[in-house]
Order: structure tokens, then C-alpha cells, then sequence
């Protein structure tokens, strides 16, 4: 084996201090090493020796770039991201990076915060790959967030419609209801609600794509007298509403605007009003570390995003004079729906890259939704209903 440089035989020395799973190491020149015993068995092919340095030095999110570049081919993310949290206090050293690795990202955060333009930029950078890249791979009703599973073999549309009904069902949400969509993406909510219970729908978005989509589904259901489109910011939401929903949106306001965010639904909300919000969280425990630095997904996916902990969510709730109960979580289904993304994203792999995407942007969004699927699995991330109420 070549001369390791120190960064190098550091990596591989906090390897050895693992347990509860197996990792293959295969080295540049082809020589191999294990660390750890037992299941689950993960497979990690370094091609050049310079992966090694850059992991050391920038923790998970060089780990993200090694893979992405291709220089690094793992067998299954989503297992060496479970294997990754068993051994976090063994490797907490390289999840986090050095200083001066993380330091320039903490620089990118101030750069993309969602102010009205930035979060615009920050969306579009999303969502605005093109409608046909996401019906490729989404269900029918073009939903993009967790489904919720009642049964492990459900079919995802079907799962995709039960946490629709929850939402409805648990905010009682009828015929005399005007309801307010924060971030209402490509429509699968408003025109769930609207089909089942009549209501009117104001719905809102940030998304260009988004919104030509949604104004022909309007047009092809027509919802036009019960669906009110607007693509606009959410700061600039004006009237006041009987219910709320926005589904996964708040990840992507960022920590500066969350004070902003609970305020507006408060304002919108008429007395005795209720909103459901379904947020992705991050562990209390872990939310000190996360916040202070930047994680792969906000770097290359979600640019000014960030992730809540269910007691920060707690207390902007509470401070902006709203009643937040307890969450109903759901996160292993959430595991579930990103397994079943990643596999269509596969079975589409060739219209995918007649699109125009490319080797460097399939191995981006294969790794981004096995990374996910892993953090879900591990319990370090949640997603969750949060029911409040004026």
C-alpha cells in the first residue's frame, strides 16, 4: 500500500474504534482493510488517495463530495449513513470536519439566506429542474414530501393520499373552510382538499415550473372558482384564513426568517383558526452542531435551507402566539418514501439523462436520496405533523 499521508492514517484510525457493522475500505492500488464486525456490511472503493484528506478535513460533507465526484463509490449509502450514526461518538471527529474545512461553508450559509430574492434563487435552484425531470419519478399526484404508511407493501400514491386525509381529517377541514397553502408545490394537497370537502383553497408558491404546472391542473380538474393561485413569497401573504397547511416548506426559510414564518401564520390565521404544518426536525440533542455548520444537503440541495428541532419549533410557535401540540412523527415512513424514489429515479436512469442530466447529476440526487433514507432510518431526523391552533 502507498505511503499514507497523516490525514489518511487519522481517517483510518477512528475506523478502527467501530463496532456494530462491518466496513470494506478498498484502497486506490486495489489493497483492501475491514473495520468493524457484523451486519450490515458496507463496501467503500476509494479511486484516488487525495479521498481520504478531503473527508478529514470538510467530515460528512467531504464525504458527500468524494462521492459525487465519483471518487469514492459506496455500496449503499443509506447503510453507511446508519452505520455512520451507531459510531457517531467514535467518528464525531470526522462527521464535523476541521475548523478551517467548515469554516468557508459557514460563509456560504450568510450568502444564501432567504431574503425575498435569495430565497427565489434558492428555490428555483430546486424545483425548477424542470417538471418533467420530477414526473419522471414521483407518484402520479406529483408529491414531494413523505408519504405516510399504514402497511409496508402500500403502493406510495396510496400513501401519498392516506397523509393527505390525515391533514384534512385532523383539521376538519369542510365545505365553508377557505384554507391557506404555504408552499403548495405541484398541487396534490389543494386539489385533494378540494376534491374530498369542497373548501376553497388559496394556494401560494415560490416556483415558476411550480406554478405553470398548477394553473393547468386548475384548469384540466376545473378548480378555477375553488383554487386560488398565487406565486408570490409567503412574507407577502395578505387576509386572514380559517386553516393552514404547508407541507414541508419551512425547511427551506432558513433560520434567520423562522421568526418570520410563525408570524405570518399567526397573522393569517383568524381567531380560533388552525394550521397543520408537516416539518422535517433534526434531534434537540443534535440541533447545536447542525446549526453551526453546513451539511451536504444544504450545500447542494437545498441551498439556505435548514432543519427545525421539535423544541425550536416549540418555542417560534409558542412566541408567535400560537398552540402547538404535540407532533405526530412519522419518520420511517419517510425512509419508505425515499426508498421508493430512488427506485424509480433508477428504473427512469436513461429519460432521466435525456433530459440532459449527467453522470455528476445522477450520482448528486442518487446519493441525496439514499443519504436521506439512511438519516431517517438512524432516528436522527423526523418528520412530523404539528397541529396549531390561534
Amino acid at each position: 500500500m502507498k505511503s499514507l499521508s497523516i490525514k489518511a492514517r487519522l481517517f483510518l484510525r477512528l475506523l478502527k474504534n467501530t463496532k456494530g457493522g462491518t466496513v470494506r475500505v478498498v484502497f486506490p492500488d486495489g489493497t483492501q482493510d475491514i473495520f468493524g464486525a457484523g451486519l450490515p456490511e458496507v463496501s467503500v472503493e476509494a479511486r484516488d488517495w487525495q479521498v481520504f484528506d478531503e473527508m478529514v478535513d470538510k467530515g460528512d460533507l467531504g464525504l458527500a463530495e468524494t462521492i459525487i465526484s465519483g471518487r469514492l463509490v459506496v455500496s449503499d449509502v443509506s447503510q453507511l449513513v446508519q452505520w455512520a450514526c451507531r459510531n457517531d461518538q467514535d467518528l464525531a471527529r470526522f462527521i464535523h470536519g476541521t475548523w478551517y474545512g467548515t469554516l468557508a461553508d459557514r460563509f456560504r450559509r450568510v450568502l444564501t439566506r432567504n431574503s425575498r430574492d435569495g430565497a427565489k434563487r434558492n428555490i428555483m435552484a430546486h424545483y425548477d429542474l424542470g417538471n418533467e425531470f420530477y414526473k419522471l419519478w414521483l407518484d402520479p399526484t406529483m408529491t414531494y414530501s413523505s408519504a405516510l404508511y399504514t402497511e409496508a407493501d402500500q403502493d406510495l400514491t396510496v400513501a401519498q393520499l392516506q397523509k393527505y386525509d390525515r391533514i384534512i381529517d385532523q383539521l376538519g377541514i369542510n365545505a365553508g373552510d377557505h384554507i391557506l397553502e404555504i408552499g403548495c408545490g405541484w398541487g396534490g394537497f389543494f386539489s385533494r382538499a378540494v376534491e374530498r370537502t369542497g373548501c376553497k383553497v388559496t394556494a401560494v408558491m415560490n416556483s415558476p415550473a411550480q406554478a405553470k404546472h398548477n394553473r393547468e391542473m386548475i384548469a384540466r380538474k376545473g378548480l378555477e372558482g375553488q383554487v386560488e393561485l398565487r406565486q408570490q413569497d409567503y412574507r407577502d401573504i395578505e387576509g386572514r384564513f380559517d386553516k393552514i397547511v404547508s407541507i414541508e416548506m419551512i425547511e427551506a426559510v432558513g433560520e434567520t426568517y423562522w421568526k418570520t414564518f410563525f408570524d405570518k401564520v399567526s397573522a393569517s390565521l383568524k381567531s380560533g383558526g388552525q394550521a397543520m404544518i408537516q416539518s422535517i426536525t433534526i434531534q434537540d440533542s443534535l440541533f447545536d452542531n447542525y446549526r453551526e455548520k453546513t451539511d451536504f444537503i444544504q450545500r447542494y440541495i437545498f441551498p439556505g435551507g435548514m432543519l427545525l428541532a421539535p423544541k425550536v419549533f416549540n418555542s417560534y410557535g409558542g412566541n408567535s402566539g400560537l398552540k402547538v401540540a404535540a407532533p405526530f412523527e412519522f419518520g420511517l415512513s419517510y425512509a419508505e418514501t425515499l426508498n421508493r424514489w430512488l427506485q424509480s429515479f433508477n428504473d427512469k436512469e436513461q429519460d432521466v439523462r435525456a433530459l440532459g442530466f449527467d453522470d455528476h447529476f445522477m450520482r448528486l440526487w442518487r446519493l441525496y436520496l439514499s443519504y436521506c433514507e439512511g438519516a431517517f432510518r438512524a432516528g436522527r431526523i423526523n418528520v412530523g405533523h404539528y397541529h396549531l391552533q390561534k
